[in-house]
Protein backbone atom coordinates (compact mmCIF):
# COMPACT_ATOMS: atom_id res chain seq x y z
CA UNK A 1 0.00 0.00 0.00
CA UNK A 2 1.32 3.47 -1.22
CA UNK A 3 2.22 5.69 1.56
CA UNK A 4 0.81 9.15 1.65
CA UNK A 5 2.94 11.90 0.93
CA UNK A 6 3.59 14.07 3.84
CA UNK A 7 6.28 16.40 3.40
CA UNK A 8 7.77 18.65 0.47
CA UNK A 9 11.05 19.77 -0.16
CA UNK A 10 10.16 23.20 0.47
CA UNK A 11 8.33 22.21 4.04
CA UNK A 12 11.41 20.32 4.90
CA UNK A 13 13.57 23.43 4.54
CA UNK A 14 10.46 25.74 6.31
CA UNK A 15 10.69 22.78 8.99
CA UNK A 16 14.45 22.59 9.20
CA UNK A 17 14.48 26.55 10.28
CA UNK A 18 11.62 26.28 12.79
CA UNK A 19 9.28 23.20 13.26
CA UNK A 20 6.72 26.16 14.09
CA UNK A 21 6.98 27.65 10.97
CA UNK A 22 5.98 24.43 8.90
CA UNK A 23 3.19 23.92 11.56
CA UNK A 24 1.56 27.25 10.79
CA UNK A 25 2.06 26.56 7.08
CA UNK A 26 -0.10 23.53 7.45
CA UNK A 27 -2.75 24.62 9.50
CA UNK A 28 -3.24 28.37 9.68
CA UNK A 29 -2.68 29.23 6.19
CA UNK A 30 -4.76 32.58 6.95
CA UNK A 31 -1.55 33.77 9.00
CA UNK A 32 0.47 33.95 5.56
CA UNK A 33 1.58 36.89 4.03
CA UNK A 34 0.42 37.22 0.51
CA UNK A 35 2.53 37.06 -1.94
CA UNK A 36 3.70 40.53 -2.34
CA UNK A 37 5.95 41.84 -5.68
CA UNK A 38 9.00 40.97 -4.50
CA UNK A 39 8.49 37.57 -4.00
CA UNK A 40 6.75 36.87 -7.04
CA UNK A 41 9.56 38.20 -8.89
CA UNK A 42 11.80 35.93 -7.67
CA UNK A 43 9.26 33.18 -8.37
CA UNK A 44 9.11 34.86 -12.19
CA UNK A 45 12.77 34.89 -11.78
CA UNK A 46 13.14 30.96 -11.07
CA UNK A 47 10.92 29.89 -13.41
CA UNK A 48 12.33 31.49 -16.27
CA UNK A 49 15.98 30.31 -15.30
CA UNK A 50 14.41 26.70 -14.72
CA UNK A 51 13.12 27.24 -18.95
CA UNK A 52 17.02 28.25 -19.66
CA UNK A 53 18.19 25.16 -17.56
CA UNK A 54 15.96 23.35 -19.73
CA UNK A 55 17.35 23.80 -22.68
CA UNK A 56 20.71 23.00 -21.57
CA UNK A 57 19.58 19.79 -22.12
CA UNK A 58 18.74 17.55 -25.02
CA UNK A 59 15.82 15.35 -25.52
CA UNK A 60 14.15 15.77 -21.94
CA UNK A 61 10.70 15.31 -20.98
CA UNK A 62 8.63 16.50 -18.06
CA UNK A 63 6.33 15.73 -15.68
CA UNK A 64 3.27 18.22 -15.95
CA UNK A 65 1.26 17.15 -13.20
CA UNK A 66 0.37 19.78 -10.48
CA UNK A 67 2.44 20.06 -7.55
CA UNK A 68 -0.91 18.47 -5.48
CA UNK A 69 -0.47 15.47 -7.49
CA UNK A 70 2.25 14.01 -5.89
CA UNK A 71 1.26 10.50 -6.49
CA UNK A 72 0.20 10.64 -9.84
CA UNK A 73 3.29 12.68 -10.91
CA UNK A 74 5.22 10.03 -9.32
CA UNK A 75 3.70 7.55 -11.44
CA UNK A 76 4.34 9.42 -14.52
CA UNK A 77 8.15 9.47 -13.48
CA UNK A 78 8.01 5.89 -13.47
CA UNK A 79 6.62 5.51 -17.23
CA UNK A 80 8.91 7.89 -18.29
CA UNK A 81 11.75 5.49 -17.16
CA UNK A 82 10.07 2.22 -18.25
CA UNK A 83 9.87 3.96 -21.65
CA UNK A 84 13.69 5.03 -21.72
CA UNK A 85 13.98 8.36 -21.48
CA UNK A 86 17.08 9.92 -19.89
CA UNK A 87 16.25 13.41 -19.16
CA UNK A 88 13.14 13.79 -16.65
CA UNK A 89 12.53 17.45 -15.67
CA UNK A 90 10.12 17.57 -12.61
CA UNK A 91 11.11 13.77 -11.56
CA UNK A 92 9.30 13.12 -8.72
CA UNK A 93 9.68 10.59 -6.09
CA UNK A 94 7.90 9.65 -2.70
CA UNK A 95 9.80 7.82 0.25
CA UNK A 96 8.30 4.85 1.03
CA UNK A 97 8.32 4.89 4.88
CA UNK A 98 7.54 8.78 5.99
CA UNK A 99 5.89 9.90 2.72
CA UNK A 100 8.74 12.92 2.28
CA UNK A 101 8.14 13.50 -1.64
CA UNK A 102 10.33 15.42 -4.06
CA UNK A 103 10.34 17.22 -7.24
CA UNK A 104 13.91 17.19 -8.80
CA UNK A 105 14.28 20.26 -11.34
CA UNK A 106 16.51 17.40 -13.45
CA UNK A 107 16.94 13.73 -13.20
CA UNK A 108 19.42 12.58 -15.63
CA UNK A 109 20.98 9.11 -16.06
CA UNK A 110 24.45 8.16 -16.37
CA UNK A 111 24.84 6.52 -19.80
CA UNK A 112 25.46 3.03 -20.32
CA UNK A 113 24.34 2.65 -16.34
CA UNK A 114 21.61 2.14 -14.09
CA UNK A 115 22.77 5.02 -11.53
CA UNK A 116 21.04 8.94 -12.06
CA UNK A 117 22.22 12.50 -11.45
CA UNK A 118 19.71 14.90 -9.36
CA UNK A 119 20.32 18.39 -11.17
CA UNK A 120 19.05 21.03 -8.83
CA UNK A 121 18.53 24.58 -10.14
CA UNK A 122 19.39 27.56 -8.67
CA UNK A 123 18.81 31.27 -9.75
CA UNK A 124 22.10 32.45 -7.57
CA UNK A 125 25.75 32.20 -8.46
CA UNK A 126 27.31 30.28 -5.71
CA UNK A 127 25.94 27.51 -3.91
CA UNK A 128 24.81 28.25 -0.35
CA UNK A 129 24.04 26.28 2.71
CA UNK A 130 20.53 25.65 2.28
CA UNK A 131 21.06 24.76 -1.25
CA UNK A 132 22.75 21.87 0.39
CA UNK A 133 19.76 21.21 2.94
CA UNK A 134 17.67 21.45 -0.19
CA UNK A 135 19.73 18.60 -2.23
CA UNK A 136 19.90 16.25 0.98
CA UNK A 137 16.29 16.09 1.63
CA UNK A 138 16.02 15.14 -2.57
CA UNK A 139 19.03 12.90 -2.08
CA UNK A 140 17.39 11.20 0.87
CA UNK A 141 13.74 11.38 -1.03
CA UNK A 142 15.15 9.46 -3.97
CA UNK A 143 17.42 7.08 -2.82
CA UNK A 144 14.78 6.05 -0.52
CA UNK A 145 12.20 5.45 -3.27
CA UNK A 146 15.03 2.92 -5.12
CA UNK A 147 17.18 5.31 -6.98
CA UNK A 148 21.02 4.77 -7.44
CA UNK A 149 22.73 7.99 -7.20
CA UNK A 150 25.72 9.12 -8.51
CA UNK A 151 26.03 12.80 -8.26
CA UNK A 152 23.99 15.61 -7.11
CA UNK A 153 24.51 18.85 -8.98
CA UNK A 154 23.66 22.77 -8.36
CA UNK A 155 23.07 24.09 -11.34
CA UNK A 156 23.65 27.68 -10.54
CA UNK A 157 24.10 31.19 -13.03
CA UNK A 158 27.87 31.85 -13.36
CA UNK A 159 27.95 35.69 -13.24
CA UNK A 160 31.48 36.43 -15.62
CA UNK A 161 29.48 34.98 -18.69
CA UNK A 162 29.03 38.17 -20.85
CA UNK A 163 25.80 38.17 -23.18
CA UNK A 164 26.32 38.63 -26.85
CA UNK A 165 23.58 37.58 -28.61
CA UNK A 166 20.76 35.17 -28.14
CA UNK A 167 21.55 33.77 -23.98
CA UNK A 168 23.93 30.41 -24.15
CA UNK A 169 22.65 28.43 -21.74
CA UNK A 170 25.69 26.30 -22.01
CA UNK A 171 27.84 29.51 -21.03
CA UNK A 172 24.93 30.95 -19.15
CA UNK A 173 25.35 27.98 -16.50
CA UNK A 174 27.79 26.29 -14.43
CA UNK A 175 27.40 22.52 -12.22
CA UNK A 176 28.55 22.30 -9.05
CA UNK A 177 28.54 18.62 -7.65
CA UNK A 178 27.60 18.39 -3.81
CA UNK A 179 27.57 14.95 -3.27
CA UNK A 180 29.63 14.59 -0.57
CA UNK A 181 28.06 17.00 1.88
CA UNK A 182 24.91 15.65 0.90
CA UNK A 183 25.70 12.01 1.88
CA UNK A 184 27.19 13.76 5.09
CA UNK A 185 23.75 14.90 5.85
CA UNK A 186 21.48 12.05 5.68
CA UNK A 187 21.29 11.00 9.24
CA UNK A 188 20.08 14.69 10.31
CA UNK A 189 17.68 14.61 7.35
CA UNK A 190 16.16 11.30 8.09
CA UNK A 191 15.81 12.31 11.90
CA UNK A 192 14.23 15.69 10.94
CA UNK A 193 11.90 14.25 8.44
CA UNK A 194 10.78 12.18 11.14
CA UNK A 195 10.12 15.02 14.08
CA UNK A 196 8.61 17.06 11.46
CA UNK A 197 6.46 14.62 10.66
CA UNK A 198 5.43 14.22 14.10
CA UNK A 199 5.27 18.20 14.96
CA UNK A 200 2.70 18.12 11.75
CA UNK A 201 0.52 15.46 13.54
CA UNK A 202 0.19 17.83 16.48
CA UNK A 203 -3.27 19.40 17.08
CA UNK A 204 -1.98 22.20 19.10
CA UNK A 205 0.73 25.05 17.73
CA UNK A 206 4.18 23.79 18.97
CA UNK A 207 5.69 26.10 21.75
CA UNK A 208 8.68 26.73 19.72
CA UNK A 209 11.13 29.75 21.21
CA UNK A 210 11.77 32.39 18.87
CA UNK A 211 15.44 34.12 18.17
CA UNK A 212 17.95 33.94 15.57
CA UNK A 213 16.56 31.07 13.72
CA UNK A 214 13.65 33.32 12.95
CA UNK A 215 16.06 35.29 10.23
CA UNK A 216 17.98 32.19 8.51
CA UNK A 217 18.41 31.75 5.91
CA UNK A 218 15.05 33.61 5.37
CA UNK A 219 13.29 36.03 7.64
CA UNK A 220 10.11 34.05 8.70
CA UNK A 221 6.36 34.55 6.61
CA UNK A 222 5.17 34.37 10.51
CA UNK A 223 7.67 36.25 12.63
CA UNK A 224 4.90 38.91 12.81
CA UNK A 225 2.48 36.29 14.57
CA UNK A 226 4.86 35.12 16.60
CA UNK A 227 6.99 38.59 17.83
CA UNK A 228 3.61 40.62 18.85
CA UNK A 229 5.20 40.64 22.40
CA UNK A 230 8.99 42.12 21.54
CA UNK A 231 9.51 45.71 21.34
CA UNK A 232 9.34 47.40 17.67
CA UNK A 233 13.41 47.78 18.82
CA UNK A 234 14.26 45.37 20.84
CA UNK A 235 17.89 43.23 21.47
CA UNK A 236 17.61 42.11 18.09
CA UNK A 237 18.16 45.26 16.87
CA UNK A 238 21.61 46.53 18.71
CA UNK A 239 23.06 42.72 19.35
CA UNK A 240 24.18 40.14 16.94
CA UNK A 241 21.27 37.54 16.00
CA UNK A 242 23.66 34.64 17.97
CA UNK A 243 24.16 37.58 21.24
CA UNK A 244 20.97 38.94 21.12
CA UNK A 245 20.05 35.25 21.86
CA UNK A 246 22.19 34.75 24.76
CA UNK A 247 20.71 38.01 26.67
CA UNK A 248 17.17 36.71 26.28
CA UNK A 249 17.84 33.05 27.48
CA UNK A 250 19.96 34.77 30.43
CA UNK A 251 17.90 38.10 31.57
CA UNK A 252 14.44 36.53 30.12
CA UNK A 253 13.88 40.08 28.48
CA UNK A 254 13.63 41.44 24.85
CA UNK A 255 13.31 44.71 26.54
CA UNK A 256 16.47 47.80 26.40
CA UNK A 257 15.06 49.39 29.22
CA UNK A 258 14.85 46.53 31.17
CA UNK A 259 18.81 45.55 30.87
CA UNK A 260 21.71 46.68 33.26
CA UNK A 261 24.16 49.52 32.11
CA UNK A 262 26.74 47.32 31.50
CA UNK A 263 24.98 44.97 29.49
CA UNK A 264 24.83 47.66 26.54
CA UNK A 265 26.58 47.87 23.73
CA UNK A 266 29.29 50.94 22.84
CA UNK A 267 30.27 52.77 20.36
CA UNK A 268 27.23 53.82 17.53
CA UNK A 269 24.95 50.75 18.83
CA UNK A 270 25.84 52.39 22.43
CA UNK A 271 24.49 55.82 20.91
CA UNK A 272 21.46 54.59 19.95
CA UNK A 273 20.32 52.65 22.88
CA UNK A 274 21.16 55.84 24.81
CA UNK A 275 19.17 57.93 22.39
CA UNK A 276 15.85 55.40 22.13
CA UNK A 277 16.59 55.36 26.15
CA UNK A 278 16.39 58.80 26.74
CA UNK A 279 14.30 59.89 23.65
CA UNK A 280 17.32 62.40 22.68
CA UNK A 281 18.24 63.42 19.66
CA UNK A 282 22.31 62.76 20.01
CA UNK A 283 24.19 65.63 18.16
CA UNK A 284 27.86 66.29 17.71
CA UNK A 285 27.77 69.95 15.89
CA UNK A 286 31.50 69.95 15.87
CA UNK A 287 32.05 67.20 13.55
CA UNK A 288 28.88 68.30 11.71
CA UNK A 289 30.52 71.40 10.45
CA UNK A 290 33.46 70.11 10.02
CA UNK A 291 31.63 67.85 6.93
CA UNK A 292 29.67 70.64 6.10
CA UNK A 293 32.95 72.57 5.52
CA UNK A 294 33.21 70.56 2.15
CA UNK A 295 30.57 72.28 0.49
CA UNK A 296 31.19 73.62 -2.60
CA UNK A 297 28.51 75.36 -4.89
CA UNK A 298 26.69 75.00 -7.05
CA UNK A 299 25.43 71.61 -5.04
CA UNK A 300 24.43 68.86 -7.14
CA UNK A 301 21.95 66.29 -4.92
CA UNK A 302 22.14 62.83 -7.49
CA UNK A 303 20.40 60.05 -6.95
CA UNK A 304 20.62 56.34 -9.42
CA UNK A 305 18.28 53.61 -10.09
CA UNK A 306 19.11 50.43 -11.38
CA UNK A 307 17.99 47.00 -12.64
CA UNK A 308 19.76 43.85 -11.88
CA UNK A 309 18.02 40.74 -14.18
CA UNK A 310 19.36 37.54 -13.14
CA UNK A 311 19.81 36.64 -16.92
CA UNK A 312 21.41 39.46 -18.68
CA UNK A 313 19.02 41.97 -20.95
CA UNK A 314 21.82 43.80 -23.16
CA UNK A 315 24.94 42.36 -25.27
CA UNK A 316 27.81 43.00 -22.90
CA UNK A 317 26.11 42.56 -19.55
CA UNK A 318 26.79 40.04 -17.30
CA UNK A 319 23.88 38.36 -14.98
CA UNK A 320 23.05 40.57 -12.05
CA UNK A 321 25.04 43.40 -13.30
CA UNK A 322 23.73 46.97 -12.11
CA UNK A 323 22.27 48.85 -14.92
CA UNK A 324 21.66 52.61 -14.48
CA UNK A 325 17.94 53.43 -16.31
CA UNK A 326 17.29 57.04 -14.02
CA UNK A 327 18.87 59.33 -12.31
CA UNK A 328 17.54 62.45 -10.96
CA UNK A 329 19.18 65.68 -9.72
CA UNK A 330 18.27 68.68 -7.46
CA UNK A 331 21.02 71.86 -8.25
CA UNK A 332 21.20 74.38 -5.72
CA UNK A 333 23.51 77.11 -7.38
CA UNK A 334 24.04 79.38 -3.56
CA UNK A 335 23.15 79.33 -0.83
CA UNK A 336 18.95 80.16 -0.28
CA UNK A 337 18.84 80.09 -3.82
CA UNK A 338 15.55 77.60 -5.38
CA UNK A 339 16.18 74.43 -6.56
CA UNK A 340 16.71 73.69 -10.64
CA UNK A 341 15.65 69.77 -10.99
CA UNK A 342 16.93 67.74 -14.04
CA UNK A 343 16.51 63.96 -14.64
CA UNK A 344 16.87 61.34 -17.35
CA UNK A 345 14.74 57.82 -17.49
CA UNK A 346 14.97 55.47 -20.47
CA UNK A 347 11.57 55.05 -21.59
CA UNK A 348 12.94 51.92 -24.45
CA UNK A 349 13.54 48.62 -24.23
CA UNK A 350 16.66 49.37 -25.23
CA UNK A 351 20.43 49.43 -23.29
CA UNK A 352 19.88 52.62 -21.15
CA UNK A 353 23.46 53.46 -20.75
CA UNK A 354 24.85 54.87 -23.36
CA UNK A 355 21.95 57.76 -22.84
CA UNK A 356 22.35 57.42 -19.33
CA UNK A 357 25.78 58.67 -19.41
CA UNK A 358 25.21 61.18 -22.07
CA UNK A 359 22.44 62.89 -20.10
CA UNK A 360 24.37 62.38 -16.60
CA UNK A 361 28.09 64.26 -17.86
CA UNK A 362 25.69 67.02 -19.01
CA UNK A 363 23.51 67.25 -16.25
CA UNK A 364 25.85 67.71 -13.57
CA UNK A 365 28.44 70.14 -14.85
CA UNK A 366 31.95 70.92 -14.02
CA UNK A 367 32.36 72.27 -10.97
CA UNK A 368 30.47 71.99 -7.27
CA UNK A 369 29.98 69.56 -4.93
CA UNK A 370 27.94 65.86 -6.04
CA UNK A 371 25.93 64.89 -2.97
CA UNK A 372 24.72 61.22 -2.47
CA UNK A 373 23.65 59.30 0.08
CA UNK A 374 25.89 56.01 0.33
CA UNK A 375 28.44 57.18 -2.59
CA UNK A 376 29.77 53.74 -2.72
CA UNK A 377 27.25 52.66 -4.81
CA UNK A 378 27.33 55.69 -6.97
CA UNK A 379 30.51 55.72 -7.43
CA UNK A 380 30.61 52.16 -8.06
CA UNK A 381 28.14 52.63 -11.37
CA UNK A 382 30.43 55.09 -12.63
CA UNK A 383 33.33 53.73 -13.05
CA UNK A 384 31.58 50.31 -14.85
CA UNK A 385 30.21 53.15 -16.96
CA UNK A 386 34.33 54.66 -17.69
CA UNK A 387 34.93 51.18 -18.55
CA UNK A 388 32.17 50.52 -20.94
CA UNK A 389 32.51 54.58 -22.20
CA UNK A 390 35.73 55.34 -22.34
CA UNK A 391 34.75 58.56 -23.97
CA UNK A 392 33.00 59.55 -21.00
CA UNK A 393 35.87 58.28 -18.69
CA UNK A 394 37.34 61.62 -17.80
CA UNK A 395 34.34 63.20 -16.89
CA UNK A 396 32.96 60.36 -14.28
CA UNK A 397 36.31 60.13 -12.77
CA UNK A 398 35.68 64.44 -12.19
CA UNK A 399 32.38 63.48 -11.03
CA UNK A 400 33.48 60.74 -8.29
CA UNK A 401 35.94 63.28 -6.93
CA UNK A 402 33.07 66.08 -6.51
CA UNK A 403 30.74 63.52 -4.82
CA UNK A 404 30.08 64.06 -0.86
CA UNK A 405 28.85 61.02 1.03
CA UNK A 406 25.50 62.86 2.61
CA UNK A 407 25.29 59.09 4.55
CA UNK A 408 28.65 59.59 7.07
CA UNK A 409 27.18 61.74 9.67
CA UNK A 410 24.33 59.92 10.15
CA UNK A 411 26.04 56.67 9.67
CA UNK A 412 28.80 58.13 12.07
CA UNK A 413 26.13 59.14 14.50
CA UNK A 414 26.98 62.57 14.30
CA UNK A 415 23.19 63.09 14.05
CA UNK A 416 21.12 60.24 15.43
CA UNK A 417 17.15 60.58 16.15
CA UNK A 418 15.70 58.04 18.76
CA UNK A 419 12.95 57.19 15.98
CA UNK A 420 15.51 55.63 13.52
CA UNK A 421 15.55 52.72 15.58
CA UNK A 422 19.68 51.71 14.49
CA UNK A 423 19.09 52.58 10.64
CA UNK A 424 21.25 54.78 8.79
CA UNK A 425 19.07 54.20 5.54
CA UNK A 426 17.68 57.46 4.29
CA UNK A 427 14.38 56.01 4.21
CA UNK A 428 14.64 55.93 8.26
CA UNK A 429 16.61 59.41 8.83
CA UNK A 430 14.21 61.27 6.67
CA UNK A 431 10.86 60.67 8.90
CA UNK A 432 13.30 60.28 11.60
CA UNK A 433 14.17 64.73 11.52
CA UNK A 434 11.53 66.08 9.56
CA UNK A 435 8.06 65.48 8.40
CA UNK A 436 8.41 64.06 5.25
CA UNK A 437 8.12 60.16 4.12
CA UNK A 438 7.95 57.68 1.48
CA UNK A 439 4.41 56.40 2.78
CA UNK A 440 1.67 56.14 0.34
CA UNK A 441 4.07 56.60 -2.38
CA UNK A 442 3.05 53.90 -5.82
CA UNK A 443 6.86 53.10 -5.96
CA UNK A 444 8.46 53.80 -2.04
CA UNK A 445 11.87 51.62 -2.36
CA UNK A 446 15.01 50.75 -5.02
CA UNK A 447 13.86 47.54 -5.32
CA UNK A 448 10.32 47.89 -5.77
CA UNK A 449 11.14 50.78 -8.99
CA UNK A 450 13.93 48.22 -9.93
CA UNK A 451 11.14 45.34 -10.61
CA UNK A 452 8.91 47.41 -11.88
CA UNK A 453 11.39 48.78 -14.77
CA UNK A 454 12.43 45.61 -15.32
CA UNK A 455 8.73 43.83 -16.27
CA UNK A 456 8.79 46.70 -18.77
CA UNK A 457 12.21 46.04 -20.14
CA UNK A 458 10.58 42.12 -20.76
CA UNK A 459 7.57 43.45 -22.19
CA UNK A 460 5.09 42.75 -19.46
CA UNK A 461 3.47 45.92 -19.26
CA UNK A 462 0.90 48.16 -21.21
CA UNK A 463 1.29 51.21 -22.87
CA UNK A 464 -1.04 52.85 -20.35
CA UNK A 465 1.18 50.64 -17.23
CA UNK A 466 4.54 51.87 -18.90
CA UNK A 467 2.90 56.05 -18.06
CA UNK A 468 2.05 55.42 -14.65
CA UNK A 469 5.55 53.66 -14.01
CA UNK A 470 7.01 56.94 -15.65
CA UNK A 471 5.27 58.83 -13.44
CA UNK A 472 5.48 56.81 -10.68
CA UNK A 473 9.86 56.42 -10.86
CA UNK A 474 9.93 60.01 -11.54
CA UNK A 475 7.80 60.70 -8.29
CA UNK A 476 10.27 58.56 -6.26
CA UNK A 477 13.72 59.02 -7.66
CA UNK A 478 13.09 63.29 -7.45
CA UNK A 479 11.79 62.48 -3.82
CA UNK A 480 15.66 60.76 -3.37
CA UNK A 481 17.32 63.90 -3.84
CA UNK A 482 15.25 66.39 -2.86
CA UNK A 483 15.18 64.15 0.41
CA UNK A 484 18.86 65.21 0.52
CA UNK A 485 18.58 68.90 0.21
CA UNK A 486 16.36 68.65 2.99
CA UNK A 487 18.39 66.26 5.19
CA UNK A 488 21.42 68.63 4.36
CA UNK A 489 19.28 71.50 5.86
CA UNK A 490 18.64 69.64 9.13
CA UNK A 491 23.01 68.78 9.50
CA UNK A 492 23.30 73.06 8.78
CA UNK A 493 20.95 73.38 11.42
CA UNK A 494 22.16 70.92 13.95
CA UNK A 495 25.68 72.19 13.47
CA UNK A 496 24.85 75.14 14.98
CA UNK A 497 23.45 73.80 18.39
CA UNK A 498 25.57 74.15 21.34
Amino acid sequence: MAVEPKISKSQFIRGLQCPKNLWLYRHKKELAPEIDSQKQALFDTGHDIGELAKAYFNGGVEVTESYKEIAAAATTTQKFISEGHDIIFEATAVHPIDGSYSRIDILKKVPGTDQWDLIEVKSSTSVKGYHVDDMSFQYHVFYNAGFRIRACYMMVIDNTYVRQGAIDPSQLFMMEDIAPLVFSKQGEVENVAGQLGYILERKDEPDVSIGARCFAPFECDYKAHCWKHVPEYSVYNVFTKAKADEVVKRHSTFDLAKLASDLLPTGNKGIDVASFLSGKTHIQPALIKSFLANLRYPLYFLDYETLMPAIPLFDGTRPFQQIPFQFSVHIQDSPGSKLVHKEYLHKQKTDPRPDFVHNLVDACGQDGTVIVYNQAFEMARNNELAQEFPQHAAALAVLNGRMLDLLVPFRSRWAYHPKQNGSASIKAVLPAFTDLTYEGMEIDNGGEASLQYLMFMQGKLSDEDSQALWKNLDAYCGQDTYAMKVLLNVLEKSAQEN
